[in-house]
Parts: C-alpha cells; structure tokens; sequence
C-alpha cells in the first residue's frame, strides 16, 4: 500500500511538471515551405520539445508538396486560418514562425485572420520582399523546366496568379506596375494598394514581436535580402534596395517601421543553406535567434 501510494505521488508529480509546462510557454506553430510538407518540420518540432519541456507545438501540413507549388497563397492563408482556429489548444494566442513559403503564408494569417492571436511572429529565411527566380521543385526536371517558362511568359495572368503558388509573390522588377496592378497576394498584405487596409497593420502592431531573418548563402530565395524585406530596383537584378528605403517603410503601410520605433523588430542572418532545418547549423541559429522570443 506504502509503495502504491509513493508511485502515485510521483504520477501526480509528474503530471503536474507537464502541466505547468504546458502553461508556462505559449503555444508555437511552425509552418513549411515551398514544395514541402510538415515532415520538414519535424526536427524543429524535437527541438523545441526538448528545451521547452510541455510545450505545445503544431506543424500544419497545407496539402504536401503538390498544393503547396499548386494552390495559390490565398487558399493556403485560408486553409491555415481555419486549422489554427479549430484548435483549442491555441485559443490563447500563438508564437508563429513561418519557414521559407510559409513566411508570407503566415504573415498573410496574421494580417488578415489573427485569430488565434499571434504574441511572437518569426520569419525563417522567408521570401517577404517577394522574388524575382524561380524554385527548383525538387528534382523533377521537367516541372522546373515547366515552372521557368511560366514564370517567364505569363505569371501575371489571372489563371497563373490563381494556380501556382509563388506566383503571388513573384516580383519582376522590371515589371513593376504589372506587379502592383496584377499580382493578387503580395501587394494586398504589404499594403500597397492604394486603399489601405487598417486591420493588416493593427495586427501586425499587436506583436510584441516581428522577427526576420536571410541566409547570406541562400541561393533558392532572389535576392537573398528579401527576407528582411529587401526588393530589386526597378529596371535592375544587382541593386537590392533595402526595407527602410520602400514607400512600405517610409509610409509605413503595414507597421514595421512603428514597430522598429518601439523596439519590437528585429533582424538576423543565418549561414545556413535553404531548406536547412536539420544541422548543427540549424540548430545553432534557431536556438541562438528564435528561442529568446518563445520563453
């Protein structure tokens, strides 16, 4: 009797060290990127469990690799908003971190659904600036060959824009009024459009914090600085003009330069090949950059 009543103080003991954990650290949602499911995500989802003892983590999955090249963004915000929302277990709020793809898919969450509401948004490596080069879909010659040619020919057009996912994001800078004019995803949540929409931005100012990141050897994104917002000049692909240089800074059309005012933005950079969410590498500047913003 001695003996069962010493194993069920320990059960409650036990329990109750994972309740607190549970309680003590908000929930994360870590979202995948391009031509990718949330097995990539996999390892992140081990490391946080093994520093945050109790925490609950969640890895949507927004169709696998198929629809995330082939399902266009808004479908994919949509898809995420309703998951996230069907969860109880995040109706508190939410530490968000999207990687590669997955940042403008979870920027698109936070400014246009934010419910639950996101306390810590993270952009891993995450083409926020958009790109102007298409990605290799695995290695699959013929799609990526396929890919190049519609991105070359007719990426602005009505039925690629509501097909093909990085289409949303796709921005020629050599095209640039055709972007603004055409491209469905990516001027509506950086706001550029000329009516604004003010609940983008008081979503993204009820952060506590916006963090974003680029890997100074990233040769998937084009440019590379797109994840710290930066975009090619007009008529150029070796000018990078950096975030606080745009109109959506200077205006400050969704946020982020009140943000930076107020001590709530911040940047990093990786060493770190794309699609690197496994290594040592990984490990260091996901520790080292991520893990402060989730205690």
């Amino acid at each position: 009797m001695k003996i069962e009543r010493v194993s069920l103080v320990v059960v409650l003991v036990v329990l109750g060290v994972v309740w607190v954990g549970a309680q003590k650290y908000t929930p994360v949602v870590l979202m995948h990127g391009i031509t990718a499911d949330n097995g990539t995500m996999t390892h992140a989802v081990e490391l946080l469990r093994k520093h945050f003892p109790g925490i609950y983590v969640v890895a949507p999955n927004l169709g696998g690799w198929y629809d995330s090249v082939m399902r266009n963004m808004d479908h994919q915000v949509e898809t995420l908003c309703h998951e996230l929302k069907s969860d109880p277990h995040l109706r508190g709020g939410i530490n968000l971190i999207g990687f590669s793809q997955g940042g403008p898919i979870t920027r698109g969450y936070l400014e246009r659904c934010n419910d639950p509401p996101v306390k810590n948004y993270i952009g891993w490596v995450s083409p926020q600036g958009g790109v102007f080069g298409c990605p290799q879909a695995g290695h699959i010659r013929y799609l990526n060959w396929t890919l190049d040619e519609i991105a070359d020919c007719c990426v602005y057009d009505s039925w690629v824009q509501n097909m093909v996912s990085f289409a949303g994001y796709w921005r020629d800078p050599y095209a640039e009024a055709t972007y603004e004019k055409q491209c469905l995803y990516l001027p509506d949540i950086d706001n550029s459009r000329p009516h604004k929409n003010s609940t983008y931005k008081k979503n993204v100012l009820s952060l506590k914090n916006f963090v974003m990141s680029y890997s100074t050897i990233d040769d998937t994104l084009i440019p590379r600085e797109t994840g710290w917002f930066g975009v090619y000049a007009p008529n150029s692909v070796h000018t990078v003009v950096p975030l606080e240089q745009r109109d959506l800074w200077k205006q400050d059309w969704i946020g982020l330069r009140e943000l930076n005012q107020t001590n709530r933005l911040h940047r990093f950079t990786t060493t770190c090949h794309h699609g690197d969410y496994y290594s040592s590498c990984f490990d260091k500047y996901f520790m080292d950059n991520v893990f402060p913003f989730l205690k």
